[in-house]
């Protein structure tokens, strides 16, 4: 089931019944930006609802996403963000709580990274700029197991009106608890 046009946004999903009483809905995602997936279609069986609970986040919380970064554009937001959530330097002397605590205002920023077993390996962003557009923001790159390390790499982002992704986001959670109905 696709929801959106893979242009702009969209959101490619198929569920996968398993045989056990598995306590979450398993299956297959993606998101689509640019004609650039982010998220491995191909991974089978991996649970949805990290992605749908993000994605019902999102949704219910969209203004709070509302941000001026003072930044120029938006692959040095994704770097900003990065930085702030993902990278800790060899010499950073603070102590966890403060990390954490430094982490708080930024974490809302975060879209998919880590969300279910087909965003394992991926790095997202979302933020809403003043003009309410919506910015989606993530990494792509060949995950070389050996090397412990992303290769090729490339930031993909795109603005969209915040109706586009309210209704493309709106029409995977209704897929989703009309088939956990069942």
């Amino acid at each position: 089931m696709k929801f959106g046009n893979e242009d702009i946004y969209a959101i490619e999903v198929y569920h996968q019944p398993q045989d056990n009483n598995s306590f979450f809905m398993s299956g297959r995602m993606c998101i689509y930006l640019k004609n650039k997936m982010f998220g491995d279609i191909e991974e089978k069986y991996c649970h949805l609802f990290g992605p749908y609970d993000t994605f019902i986040k999102k949704i219910k919380y969209l203004d709070e996403l509302e941000h001026d970064f003072n930044i120029k554009n938006d692959i040095n937001i994704f770097k900003f963000l990065d930085e702030k959530l993902y990278i800790l330097k060899e010499d950073d002397k603070r102590s966890i709580e403060q990390i954490r605590n430094d982490m708080k205002p930024f974490i809302k920023f975060d879209f998919m990274t880590n969300s279910g077993e087909s965003f394992d390996r991926t790095k997202s962003f979302i933020y809403m700029d003043l003009n309410k557009k919506i910015h989606i923001m993530f990494e792509t790159g060949k995950y070389n197991e050996k090397a412990k390390r992303f290769e090729d790499e490339e930031i993909i982002c795109n603005v969209l009106d915040k109706e586009i992704f309210k209704n493309v986001t709106k029409d995977f959670i209704s897929w989703y608890e009309n088939i956990e109905k069942k």
